[in-house]
């Protein structure tokens, strides 16, 4: 059985999954540390429901898509602008967040504009309490060493394959290094991993 050593938690999220990341950061103080890969920093299609709270995300654009000529969608465009004021109360209230967060950003993401994500993100919050890992040539699927290059892949909900970008050798350098300081991230702010009973 999965053991939880608490009563801290970390969170690692991926794409909508470190947006949700960023969210539980910025409500849940048991987060002290997050690792927010190639995310959002605003509420994207679904809003945000939590004791009583409601933040409405931000629409898809879905006529914004575009085909490439691979067969593949570029969905990079189908995202509403953060910086738009109509959008301003669909921000995640990163202000709030009292942990630490590690952005990490594939600046070939084609997924996402990531990095200016978590640019607004940083903006909004205290000096000391992230810590930005930005990639050129990476992509939007960030994974551990090893992990093949993923440039485009279906997905559940979509009619065709989405691009996710990236270019292999930097890529992989960015899986690399970026495991390393993640696992280092998470060993300071929740102990050394060794000492976890899974």
């Amino acid at each position: 059985p999965l053991q939880v050593r608490g009563p801290s938690l970390g969170v690692i999220g991926v794409s909508k999954g470190a947006e949700v990341a960023l969210a539980m950061a910025s409500f849940l103080p048991q987060v002290v540390a997050t690792v927010w890969i190639n995310g959002t920093a605003s509420l994207h299609g679904t809003p945000l429901l939590y004791k009583g709270l409601r933040i409405p995300p931000i629409p898809y654009y879905p006529e914004r898509l575009v085909l490439t000529e691979l067969g593949a969608l570029d969905n990079a465009s189908v995202f509403g602008d953060p910086r738009d004021p109509a959008h301003s109360g669909s921000a995640i209230p990163v202000e709030k967040v009292q942990g630490k967060v590690l952005f990490v950003v594939g600046e070939a993401d084609r997924n996402f504009n990531s990095k200016l994500f978590a640019e607004l993100a940083m903006a909004r919050m205290q000096k000391d309490s992230y810590r930005l890992l930005s990639y050129p040539g990476a992509g939007h699927l960030i994974e551990p060493p090893g992990s093949p290059l993923c440039s485009f892949s279906a997905i559940r909900g979509s009619p065709m394959p989405v691009m996710w970008g990236g270019e292999p050798q930097p890529h992989a350098r960015a899986q690399e290094h970026s495991w390393q300081e993640i696992i280092s991230f998470l060993e300071l702010h929740l102990g050394p991993m060794a000492s976890c009973q899974l």
